[in-house]
């Protein structure tokens, strides 16, 4: 994308905002009214498009399905449903119904469904759970199609959307230029780094707080000498809980959904201009080092041995809800939000976290696709799902009501304006406040910063753009390649990122590399690297 490309957009975003839904409780007819007078118009200005009729009267409510991603799955949704229909049907002459799928069963009980032909109106996607799978299967409708059967539903009924989100949201989710999903407006800039115990640094000396801990840590291997100050403190237990997360990586997230182990990557430092190379990680310096550090923590006691196991987890272990730890690797949303978050999932409240960040601040195409809600070329009432994905993004009753359930029977609001969640069963079941709508519009319970979803927003403002943002690999021309070059990943990565192995890191490397060729990544990274260079001549970027 270009600079002017992104200039414009953040100008139009800035005009945009004059007129932008207003956070409030109650939204008022009015403001209702002028959203559907800006649709009624930009269809009145296009001749040749035919935006689907209105909704009936009452007495035939059109019902708008939407397939909720969960924790886990709720048999009876009927009176959130209630509470939410009340609002919108004002609003938008529709009502919800919500089917609720877990998401370990998301594949076979949603995506399953929905390529079977199953009707949805409103569907949850990432680019990590199936977003271009369901772009190339032609399962998703395009959401800025001047030409669609419905026109343009981004610009006829989503003006609340257009207005409010972080344009890089918009062009990072993009696939060949066309929206297929509206993103969540949440955090966009997701930095690796350190979670430090507070209490375990407090027996070594190490600070407690950010500011000290920012000055002592700048790369991995400075957290050594503490770390073997703890170990003699605590013989039997381990500094570093590890799945082989890797706190200042150089490498550029979820750069190739297709593959696992960030093993074919870009270097995501940069000073003016992004790296715009490919490697295979594993034949350069810095993972064999990073290994060599992380081999030898292990062999000193400094690394739980269970880290190479797939179903150790660091934040669910014992361990970490006990404060039995000095340190993990962890993304981190800024502002200690991502340590307050662990705290509050650990169920133990007297853990005292801070964050330590280990990487620049840039923004990547995993990020931006990290959560969206799709309209599948199945709905019945797309216009309608727009509509109420529209609402997600302007109106906090709604966005209360989804978040926590039936207002005085879930849940109550505190002086302050947060929330008091009295009943638990509706706000653990659903996904979470990041798969809904716009976080500048949603409240948050009284466990959580006041400014948390203000923080979060305004993290990511100085923040850089990748090089590969909004790049999607398609992986059609050597689909067996990269199944077996995964299973090599599979097999190989996560032991020798933890660390958790016997014999010399060069020698278990090479063995590795070896292993990745003969299943075929040059071929794999000689595929992105041509789809790579046609993605950038598209957008008028050189590669010289």
């Amino acid at each position: 994308m270009t600079k002017k490309i992104v200039a414009l957009l953040l100008a139009l975003v800035l005009v945009f905002a004059m007129t932008a839904c207003a956070k409030t409780e109650t939204p008022a007819a009015s403001d209702s009214a002028k959203t559907e007078t800006k649709a009624e118009t930009k269809a009145d200005d296009t001749a040749d498009e035919e935006p689907a009729e209105e909704p009936a009267a009452s007495g035939d409510i059109p019902v708008i399905e939407y397939c909720l991603y969960s924790n886990q799955a709720a048999t009876d949704t009927s009176k959130e449903e209630a509470a939410i229909n009340a609002i919108i049907e004002p609003l938008i002459g529709a009502n919800i119904h919500f089917t609720s799928i877990a998401s370990g069963d998301w594949k076979d009980k949603a995506l399953v469904a929905l390529q079977s032909g199953e009707s949805y109106d409103i569907f949850f996607t990432a680019d990590w759970f199936y977003y271009l799978q369901e772009i190339q299967q032609g399962l998703l409708t395009p959401l800025n199609d001047d030409e669609g059967e419905n026109g343009n539903l981004l610009e006829l009924y989503g003006q609340d959307i257009l207005n409010t989100i972080n344009p890089f949201f918009l062009v990072g989710t993009q696939f060949n230029g066309v929206n297929y999903a509206v993103p969540t407006n949440k955090e966009l800039c997701v930095p690796m780094g350190w979670i430090v115990n507070a209490d375990a640094a407090a027996e070594i000396g190490f600070p407690t707080d950010t500011e000290g801990g920012d000055a002592l840590i700048n790369k991995t291997e400075d957290w050594e000498p503490y770390m073997a100050q703890w170990k003699e403190l605590h013989p039997d237990q381990y500094p570093l809980l590890s799945d082989g997360a890797w706190g200042d990586e150089p490498w550029t997230p979820g750069i190739v959904s297709a593959l696992t182990g960030q093993i074919i990557n870009q270097y995501q430092e940069y000073d003016t201009e992004p790296n715009r190379n490919w490697y295979l990680t594993w034949e350069t310096e810095e993972n064999l080092n990073h290994v060599t550090t992380m081999n030898n923590w292990y062999k000193a006691g400094y690394i739980h041995p269970d880290s190479y196991l797939k179903d150790f987890s660091v934040n669910n272990s014992a361990e970490f809800a006990a404060g039995q730890f000095l340190f993990i690797a962890r993304e981190l949303k800024g502002n200690g939000i991502k340590a307050q978050e662990l705290v509050t999932a650990s169920g133990n409240q007297d853990l005292h976290l801070y964050e330590i960040q280990g990487q620049g601040k840039y923004i990547v195409t995993t990020h931006s696709g990290g959560s969206m809600l799709a309209i599948p070329t199945t709905a019945e009432h797309p216009v309608e799902a727009m509509k109420y994905i529209n609402q997600m993004h302007c109106n906090t009753e709604l966005l209360d009501v989804m978040l926590f359930g039936v207002p005085e029977e879930q849940w109550t609001k505190a002086e302050d304006g947060r929330i008091n969640v009295i009943d638990t069963t509706w706000y653990s079941t659903h996904g979470g406040a990041w798969t809904m709508g716009n976080l500048a519009y949603q409240d948050v319970t009284v466990t959580e910063n006041p400014e948390k979803n203000k923080l979060l927003q305004e993290f990511g403002n100085d923040a850089k753009e990748s090089g590969a943002l909004g790049f999607r690999y398609v992986n059609d021309t050597v689909t067996d390649k990269v199944a077996a070059v995964n299973n090599i990943i599979d097999a190989y990565n996560r032991t020798i990122m933890s660390g958790c192995f016997e014999g010399e890191p060069a020698a278990v490397i090479a063995d590795y590399v070896e292993q990745l060729k003969a299943a075929g990544v040059d071929d794999v990274k000689a595929d992105i690297e041509r789809q790579y260079a046609d993605w950038c001549a598209a957008k008028g970027i050189s590669l010289n």
